[in-house]
C-alpha cells in the first residue's frame, strides 16, 4: 500500500504539528502494520518519524508547487490513499492569505491526480475572504472524506459549504503515546505551565495580532510568581526552535523566565512530541497556551486549564463538554489569573469532568479507527 501525508510536519519546532504525524501512524500502524510506503509531500524532512515506524518505507517528496516536476506528480498519483490534515488548524486564512493560497493549491494538485483525497480530523475556519470561502468550497467538494475535529467546524461546512457527510471525530492528537516513566521526578505537587513564545512576544505580525483582551506576560509572570510559592513549577515549552534567530519559540522564553525564577524547573528541549507528552504526563495541573500541549496533557489524565487565543479551543474542547477554558481575547489579566487560580483549586471537580469528557474521546477515537479500516477497504 502507498499512501501520501500532506499538511503533516514531520520534522517541526512545532511540537504539536509533529503530533499529528506519529499519532495518525500510529493508529495507522494498528491497522496496517506492514508493505507500506509513507510519501512525505510536507515539505519537510523526515526526522525521527522513521525511527518509530521501523516496518515502514518512508519517502520525501518536496512539494514545489511553482515549478512542480514529474516526481512530484508521479508520486501523487502512485498513492492509493492522500491524507491531508493541514497542520490541524491552517486550513484558514486567519494567519495569512498568501500561505492559505500556497495550502489550497497543494489540495487542488492531490484531488486532480491522487486517488483518494481525504481531509483528516482539523478545524475548517474561519475564513475572512470570500475569495478564501471559493477555494475552500472547491476543495470540500471534491474530497473523498472529510473528518472534522470539532463541532463548530462541523457546522460550518454543513451551513456554509452544504457539506452534509463529514464524519465528527477528535483531535488525533488525543491518540500520541507516552511513555510516564522516562522522567525522574520529585514527589512535590508539580504545576506545569507552557508559555506560547509567540503570544508573549505579541504575535507574528503585529503586537497584538491575536487580538487579545489581556496582558499575556504579565499573566504569565503573575501566575508563576505566585504558584511557584505553592508548588513546583515546571516551565515547558511546546514550539522549540533552537536557532538564536527564531521566533516562534517557546523554549527561550521559558529559559528567560527560569532565570527570572530560580524556583521553578526548566523543562528539556524536546526532540519529539512522545518525550513532551511523557513530561507532560507527570504533572499534577498543566496550565497551556498551546493548543496542542494542552491536548498531551488531557489524554494523559492530567488536570488541564487551556489558555484560548482562538477559537479552536473552544471548539474543541466544547465538543468535550469541558467548559474549563480561559479565553484570552475576553477576560482581562486580572479575571483570567482568577479564572485558573480558581480552577487550581478546584481541580477535583476538574478531573471529574475531564474524566468524563475522556469516554468521548475513547468512543470517537473508536469510531475514527472503525472509519478508517473501512475506508482501506475501498482500495
Amino acid at each position: 500500500m502507498k499512501i501520501g501525508l500532506i499538511g503533516f510536519e514531520f520534522e517541526s519546532a512545532n511540537k504539536g504539528c509533529e503530533a499529528l504525524v506519529y499519532s495518525f501512524l500510529s493508529l495507522f500502524n494498528q491497522l496496517v502494520t506492514k508493505d507500506v510506503t509513507v510519501y512525505n509531500f510536507s515539505g519537510t524532512n523526515i526526522g525521527m518519524v522513521s525511527n518509530y515506524f521501523s516496518d515502514y518505507k518512508f519517502i520525501n517528496i518536496l512539494p514545489r508547487l511553482k515549478d512542480v516536476n514529474m516526481k512530484y506528480f508521479r508520486a501523487l498519483r502512485s498513492c492509493d490513499y492522500i491524507f491531508d490534515v493541514t497542520m490541524g488548524d491552517s486550513f484558514s486564512d486567519i494567519y495569512s492569505k498568501d500561505y492559505y493560497f500556497h495550502l489550497i493549491k497543494q489540495k487542488v494538485y492531490a484531488e486532480l491526480i491522487g486517488k483518494k483525497y481525504i481531509l483528516l480530523p482539523q478545524t475548517y475556519g474561519p475564513f475572512e475572504y470570500a475569495e478564501s470561502e471559493k477555494k475552500a468550497k472547491k476543495v470540500f467538494n471534491r474530497a473523498y472524506k472529510i473528518y472534522c475535529r470539532d463541532e463548530m467546524s462541523q457546522k460550518l461546512l454543513e451551513e456554509k459549504f452544504g457539506i452534509k457527510n463529514s464524519v465528527l471525530v477528535s483531535d488525533m492528537a488525543f491518540i500520541l503515546p507516552f511513555n510516564k516513566t522516562k522522567y525522574k521526578f520529585s514527589n512535590k505537587e508539580k504545576i506545569g505551565i507552557n508559555i506560547s513564545g509567540l503570544l508573549y512576544k505579541g504575535g507574528f505580525h503585529s503586537e497584538n495580532q491575536f487580538g487579545l483582551s489581556l496582558n499575556y506576560p504579565e499573566l504569565i509572570n503573575k501566575l508563576i510568581n505566585e504558584l511557584s510559592d505553592k508548588y513546583e513549577v515546571h516551565l515547558i515549552p511546546h514550539v522549540i526552535d533552537l536557532k538564536e534567530d527564531a521566533y516562534d519559540d517557546d523554549y527561550k522564553i521559558c529559559e528567560l523566565l527560569n532565570e527570572k525564577y530560580p524556583n521553578t524547573i526548566l523543562a528539556p528541549a524536546f526532540d519529539t512530541p512522545i518525550e513532551a507528552k511523557s513530561y507532560i504526563s507527570n504533572m499534577d495541573v498543566f496550565v497551556g497556551s498551546r493548543m496542542h500541549s494542552t491536548i498531551a496533557s488531557f489524554s494523559a489524565g492530567v488536570v488541564t486549564i487551556p489558555i484560548s487565543y482562538s477559537r479552536k479551543f473552544e471548539g474543541l474542547f466544547g465538543s468535550l463538554n469541558y467548559p474549563y477554558v480561559v479565553n484570552a481575547k475576553e477576560e482581562t489579566t486580572d479575571s483570567a489569573y482568577e479564572l485558573v487560580v480558581n480552577f487550581i483549586k478546584d481541580r477535583s471537580k476538574l478531573a471529574g469532568v475531564q474524566k468524563e469528557s475522556m469516554t468521548i474521546i475513547q468512543e470517537k477515537n473508536r469510531r475514527f479507527k472503525e472509519s478508517i479500516r473501512e475506508l482501506l477497504k475501498e482500495k
